[in-house]
């Protein structure tokens, strides 16, 4: 990738000695700088996970992914995201719990109705209001590629409502994702985790579209191979009520999760009611 953008920049440079065809070149690499992503905040009703020293209370997520350079249908961008867990406790109604950060490089290829991605997806998760666990913070660094459909990805989500697109009326959106986990004993490669492998996605039901409200389905699945020749699964299901859909979509959402064995940020048999933006 860095030769292709070394190539074209030099390309650019002597257009005029080349003629038209370096310049047509030249115009299908584009810096972009805009982003896209999404906004949630949400409360336990109910629910009692396996794992954690705390109680459930509440959940908020921020992502931001920036588009940052392309060329014809490849795409460079960065996620950025942080979810926080919050605890209701009967002496005192805010605790905060943990923290998760993301931070995942992506190269990604657009097709007419779909999209492939490789990415490195690192994620860690601190506590807050207490002591770290013996060995310090949990963190991960995965090697993932993936494939899907355009609807089932948020930032063309937006476009397909923006857009008034037919295909959200009773139609399924679906992605796929396969990661490996480094190892070593570099102190950046991973830390207090055995994962070796995963696989995970979503499966989306798009109910219809009358006028700017509708309802969708996600059913979100994600599986653990671990160093231990273990199986570990998280599998939940939400429905999105959207309230609103011009240039964002708002929506109003409510979250089950039905099995996490996963002991690191675990959501075991808890559900959520919230409110969402995607912007």
């Amino acid at each position: 990738m860095i030769l292709k953008i070394f190539t074209l920049c030099i390309t650019l440079l002597s257009a005029a000695s080349f003629g038209t065809d370096s310049l047509r070149t030249a115009s299908n690499f584009k810096m972009l700088f805009r982003a896209n992503g999404l906004v949630t905040l949400g409360v336990h009703p109910y629910g009692e996970p396996k794992f954690g020293e705390l109680g459930p209370g509440y959940r908020s997520d921020l992502a931001v992914n920036t588009e940052m350079v392309s060329y014809k249908e490849l795409t460079f961008d960065f996620l950025t995201a942080a979810s926080t867990s919050i605890a209701r406790l009967p002496e005192t109604p805010v605790k905060l719990d943990k923290i998760i950060y993301t931070l995942t490089p992506q190269l990604r290829y657009s097709f007419r109705k779909s999209l492939a991605t490789v990415s490195l997806y690192h994620q860690c998760i601190h506590t807050l209001s207490r002591e770290e666990k013996p060995g310090g913070s949990t963190w991960w660094n995965v090697l993932q590629g993936g494939f899907g459909t355009k609807g089932a990805y948020s930032f063309h989500l937006i476009q397909k409502y923006n857009n008034r697109d037919f295909s959200l009326r009773n139609s399924f959106d679906v992605n796929l994702n396969a990661g490996y986990y480094f190892r070593g004993d570099a102190a950046l490669i991973g830390n207090n985790h055995n994962y070796k492998y995963d696989v995970s996605g979503l499966v989306r039901y798009h109910l219809g579209l009358f006028r700017n409200q509708t309802i969708f389905f996600d059913i979100n699945h994600h599986f653990w191979y671990s160093m231990d020749d273990k199986v570990t699964a998280k599998i939940s299901g939400e429905v999105n009520y959207v309230i609103l859909a011009f240039d964002n979509i708002a929506t109003l959402y409510y979250n089950h999760c039905f099995v996490d064995d996963n002991p690191y940020d675990n959501e075991h048999s808890l559900g959520t009611l919230g409110f969402k933006v995607i912007f």
